[in-house]
């Protein structure tokens, strides 16, 4: 199985376009690395391809990876999409993708993902012929070809803010996919609103996992005069008592997992940093846009 990160920022990507954070003046300058907005892609044999989640940077993304590209004429390797969620970041890329023609895309989704997106004009097509467009429900799985099959996750997470940020056991999910030949697992789980139970035990069964991580802190932006903390936009932050990092250091290095889905305001952005050093110790990475794994 060979899966590589396509995107490894959060909405906006680094630098974001209204944003002058440490984070993002250094990425302009040239001393640290762009990151488009977070999407992933996984393949059991590198000629047939799914992403997971679509991210409004995909067209750059399918540029920067040769795999992804047409082979001749019109096409694309990319055999469908698994959306963990509804947020533009997530979804946008949609819209780029319209020009399929006849190629048929399969989409995987909870019901109320598909329910926000597909309800949308701009995506609408994607729910209809010759494209299908699948709602899926907790722990049901799917098989992918080429000996992968995806498993759906049950993440906590909320509806995005154009949606009302509603509690919903289906506003979010995280996916496990596997390889039948090797056994090889990789969790994808690139958001979610708090911990769980569920959440511990994919990250334990796999081999790789990409989890969320969009804030360090809960109070991170405001360092840059934004008043919303990362819980209430429905992301769990990685430090303090309750964070992520906290149960995510007892299942490292025996699962290989990297923080993904990093807003630029994250310290783990600057590899120097105190927290960046602290996940590095305990074998914990940060995703970076380019990283492939074959394993």
């Amino acid at each position: 199985m060979i899966v590589r990160v396509l995107g490894s920022a959060a909405g906006g990507g680094v630098p974001q376009w209204n944003c002058a954070c440490a984070n993002c003046r250094t990425a302009r300058a040239g001393q640290g690395p762009r990151r488009t907005q977070s999407s992933f892609a996984v393949s059991g044999n590198g000629e047939r391809w799914w992403l997971v989640n679509v991210s409004p940077d995909v067209a750059v993304q399918i540029e920067a990876c040769e795999a992804l590209q047409p082979r001749e004429g019109r096409g694309t390797p990319i055999a469908g999409m698994l959306l963990t969620d509804a947020n533009v970041d997530h979804v946008g890329g949609l819209a780029v993708l319209r020009q399929a023609g006849d190629h048929a895309f399969t989409l995987y989704s909870s019901g109320t993902v598909r329910r926000l997106v597909a309800g949308d004009r701009a995506f609408a097509a994607f729910n209809q012929s010759p494209h299908r467009w699948i709602a899926l429900g907790a722990g049901e799985t799917v098989d992918l070809g080429e000996r992968l099959r995806a498993t759906v996750v049950p993440v906590p997470g909320m509806t995005p803010g154009y949606a009302g940020r509603e509690m919903l056991a289906d506003a979010v999910v995280a996916y496990e996919v596997e390889d039948g030949n090797t056994g090889a697992r990789v969790l994808f789980a690139p958001v979610f609103s708090a911990w769980s139970q569920a959440l511990g035990a994919a990250v334990e069964r796999c081999g790789l996992a990409f989890a969320d991580g969009s804030f360090w802190s809960d109070d991170e932006l405001a360092g840059v005069g934004v008043a919303k903390a990362a819980r209430a936009l429905g992301h769990l932050p990685a430090a303090g008592p309750f964070g992520s990092f906290r149960a995510l250091r007892e299942l490292a290095p025996a699962t290989r997992i990297y923080y993904a889905h990093l807003n630029n305001t994250n310290p783990l952005l600057d590899p120097g940093s105190g927290p960046a050093l602290e996940i590095e110790r305990v074998g914990i990475g940060v995703a970076y846009d380019g990283l492939e794994i074959d394993f």
